[in-house]
Parts: C-alpha cells; sequence; structure tokens
C-alpha cells in the first residue's frame, strides 16, 4: 500500500485516540477505517470526531464508536471527469475501492496529471488529379521557362504509422507491396546500398530512435495519381509529428521531392509533392528561384457541380512513370518543338484556371480534351491503341473531355461528363474493361497526428 493510505487508514479495532492522530497527522482532516483485508467500512473526519467528543465521548473506544458508515467512495481507476465532478461538490479527500470493497487509494484535489505515454505518429497524404501543365513542371524545362500546373486533391490517401521502440531497431511494412524490411539499426539501413522507396526516406530523415514504420495505400499502385508522393508525403509527416522543430509545408514537399527524385532516382517533376503536401485545387508556379502555391478559392456550388460531372475511370493498366518522364526528356532533347509543346501547356493551364475560377465548367470540359489532345503530342508512349479506343469511347457516350492522369500510358483517365450522358460514359468504358471510381474532393493536404500507444 502507499504512503498516503497507510497514513490515513486505521484499523476498525484502533481506538479514536489513534484516529485522531492520524487526522491531525495530515492536512486533509480525514482518516478511513478498514478490515484486517483492507475492506473499507467508515470514515472520520475532524468534525466527526468533535461531535463525538460534544457528547462526552471516550477516546479510548474503538473507532466503530464515532465513524460514518454512511461514506462517498469512488471505484479504482476513476475517471479524472468523474473524480473531478465529485471533488466539486464539496470533498477534499476520496477513497477508491475494488470489486471487493478494499481500499486501494485515496484520491484528493492535488492529484497529479497523468503521466506522459508514449505516442505513436500517424500521417495521410491525398493523392492529386492533375488537369492541366504536367510536364512542365520537370526542372530542366522551368529553369528556363515559366511554368504551371493546376490541380487538386481528392479524398484517396496513403496512410503512414510511426510507431518509436525502446531499442534501435527498425521494421518497415509495406501493406500494399506485402514487403517487410528489418534492420538492428538507423546505421545498418543507411549502410544498405540497395534501398527501398521507403528506407530511402528514413536514410533521409534519420531519426535519433528505432521505430516501426506501417504504409497503405487508398489507390493501386501505378495509378497515375501521383501515389508514391502522397506515399513519401505521408512518411515524412509522420516523422515531422515528432519533431519538436516541425518543418512547414514547403519543406515537406521539398524533402519529398529530395527522397523520391534526388535520392532514389524516380524521374518525374514537382507537382505531386507540392499537391499532397498543400491539398486543395492549386495552381503551382515553378521558376528557376522558386516555386510557389496559389490556393484557388471558388463557390461551393461550382465545386460540387465539378466534382458532379467528373468521371475518375481506371483503364486497369499499370505505367512506369519514371521511365516515361525520362523518354520525354530525351525526345524532348532531341526536338525543339518538344518546348513548344510545353508553352502551349502552360498557357492552356492558365485558361483551364481562369475558367474554373470563374466557374466556367463547360468550357473547362472543353479544355480537357485539349489538354489531352496537347498531351498526346508530348512522346509516343504517352498512349496506344487500346487507351485511344476508351477515349474515343467516352467521347462518342456524351464526354465532353478528358485525359490520362500523371505521366500517361496508363492509370485513370478523368472524364468531364455533363449528367445526361454520365450513365452511357460509364457502360460505354465499362464494356471495355474498365472500372469506374466514385471520388470527393479533398480540401485539406497532408495531415498528421499523435495518438497514445494502447
Amino acid at each position: 500500500m502507499s504512503s498516503l493510505l497507510d497514513t490515513l487508514s486505521v484499523e476498525v479495532t484502533d481506538s479514536i485516540l489513534t484516529a485522531v492522530k492520524c487526522i491531525e497527522s495530515a492536512d486533509l482532516q480525514i482518516v478511513f477505517v478498514v478490515e484486517a483485508d483492507w475492506r473499507l467500512v467508515g470514515v472520520i473526519t475532524n468534525g466527526d470526531v468533535r461531535r463525538y467528543l460534544l457528547r462526552d465521548g471516550d477516546t479510548s473506544l474503538p473507532v466503530s464508536a464515532c465513524m460514518n458508515r454512511k461514506f462517498r467512495a469512488v471505484r479504482d481507476g476513476a475517471s479524472r471527469e468523474e473524480l473531478l465532478k465529485t471533488f466539486d461538490l464539496g470533498f477534499n479527500a476520496l477513497p477508491g475501492i475494488d470489486a471487493q470493497g478494499r481500499l486501494c487509494r485515496i484520491y484528493t484535489r492535488q492529484m497529479a496529471a497523468s503521466p506522459e505515454q508514449p505516442v505513436l505518429a500517424r500521417a495521410r497524404a491525398p493523392v492529386r488529379m492533375s488537369f492541366c501543365g504536367g510536364g512542365t513542371d520537370l526542372t530542366y524545362f522551368f529553369v528556363d521557362h515559366p511554368a504551371a500546373v493546376l490541380s487538386c486533391t481528392v479524398g484517396l490517401y496513403a496512410h503512414a504509422t510511426v510507431v518509436p521502440r525502446g531499442d534501435a531497431q527498425v521494421h518497415i511494412f509495406a501493406e500494399d507491396l506485402e514487403r517487410e524490411e528489418h534492420y538492428d539499426s538507423i546505421a545498418q539501413l543507411v549502410a544498405c546500398e540497395e534501398k527501398s522507396l521507403l528506407c530511402t526516406i528514413v536514410s533521409l530523415i534519420r531519426p535519433t530512435y528505432g521505430f516501426d514504420l506501417y504504409l497503405r495505400s487508398d489507390f493501386p499502385v501505378g495509378s497515375g495519381l501521383g501515389g508514391s508522393s502522397a506515399a513519401t508525403t505521408a512518411i515524412i509527416a509522420a516523422f515531422n509529428e515528432l519533431r519538436q522543430d516541425r518543418w512547414n509545408t514547403y519543406e515537406i514537399a521539398e524533402l519529398a521531392f529530395q527522397a523520391e527524385r534526388l535520392c532514389f532516382g524516380i524521374t518525374g517533376g514537382w507537382q505531386d509533392q507540392y499537391a499532397s503536401a498543400f491539398g486543395g485545387f492549386n495552381l503551382i508556379e515553378f521558376e528557376n528561384q522558386r516555386n510557389l502555391v496559389h490556393p484557388i478559392r471558388f463557390e461551393d456550388a461550382a465545386r460540387y457541380e465539378l466534382e458532379a460531372c467528373l468521371v475518375l475511370c481506371n483503364t486497369g493498366v499499370v505505367h512506369d512513370s519514371g521511365k516515361l518522364h525520362e523518354m520525354q526528356r530525351e525526345e524532348m532533347a532531341a526536338e525543339l518543338s518538344q518546348t513548344a509543346l510545353l508553352h502551349e501547356s502552360v498557357t492552356l493551364c492558365r485558361r483551364m484556371h481562369r475558367h474554373l475560377i470563374r466557374c466556367e465548367l463547360y468550357d473547362f470540359g472543353l479544355c480537357l480534351h485539349e489538354a489531352w489532345m496537347l498531351k498526346k503530342r508530348f512522346s509516343s508512349a504517352i498512349t496506344d491503341a487500346h487507351l485511344d479506343s476508351i477515349y474515343d469511347a467516352a467521347r462518342d457516350a456524351g464526354a465532353l473531355g478528358g485525359k490520362l492522369l500523371g505521366a500517361g500510358a496508363g492509370g485513370f483517365f478523368l472524364f468531364y461528363v455533363q449528367p445526361q450522358f454520365r450513365q452511357s460514359v460509364v457502360q460505354a468504358v465499362e464494356a471495355l474493361g474498365c472500372h469506374t471510381t466514385n471520388f470527393r474532393f479533398e480540401s485539406s493536404g497532408v495531415t498528421s497526428w499523435r495518438s497514445k500507444i494502447q
């Protein structure tokens, strides 16, 4: 038993004088009467003793002569809320008893705050839909030319969880890839020559503690939704949640680019990391000196209408964005006309931005078709006969426009469809083996939080 229990408790066979000495030895002016097995049978307060003495009571008698058998007790382990409410009724001390009525604890108004508990960190980062401007966010273009990308994020996420360990070990679990990696320490992970993307991210962050890292996603690999960037962003944000000096959103996006593009070597642009980090509808401008994210504000009714008119279509074809970007870079180096195409893309991107903020959604839908026609001219690998047949079927069924998301060659088509044609478009693409997916826009970017480890 605790020292407070020993100080403020007497046995039922002890004298009243013994109880008085216990009461006077502490500031709470109360003593708890227990049986030999610590079952609580009564309490005695300073007031009880005074009233007993006023009746010429004998202090040599057992405490049972003056104890109060109708006392207020709480269950051991009672919530702070319950205790605070009881104390607010005027009590200074409360006995905590177990199921057998035994005195286990004495609660006071000075009860300490709960001790600090181990925590885990979680984060989720949304994937993006790029409407126009993809390809202009590649560094070899915007170091010499102004670039812009128009995109939004949707409610499909990469989820990361970091559970700090009490030892130096590192365990990584990638649910979607059905892959596990185990290391005795961060140093062993960093020294590994052939790292996965997840290990590359950890090597860049270099936490000073062991941990378990879990990653899962709401979307398939190779979807064209910027999934690897969303995963990278989520992992960085989860570790960021455990830092004292947290990185801001721009820094998270830059670290994600560094890990994915420079350290791991996936060729690609900058838009995916910024889109997942910031979230919402954005016009993202890329320049040699700085990148700027401009949030787009437009009427709720227009946003709901746009969401209702967009159909997300999974072609079932997995693509490799890194190889496509490498091919585009090679074709750009060999053909100066590629630069002119990218300038056209920037111009179209700004026109679509104006349509969006002015709620001119019909024109926006037509521009999606222009964006796809332009995108197909970037590289011979962006589409093929099967993908063209899907797009043509959607257009014939009533879609105003659409485009493959991401680098191309597979993944998801995004179509703009007016309500009267939606069913026919869905039936047309599903007849070709595609699957349409419901989605909702996501206005927030990467989000992280802590939770107690139970």
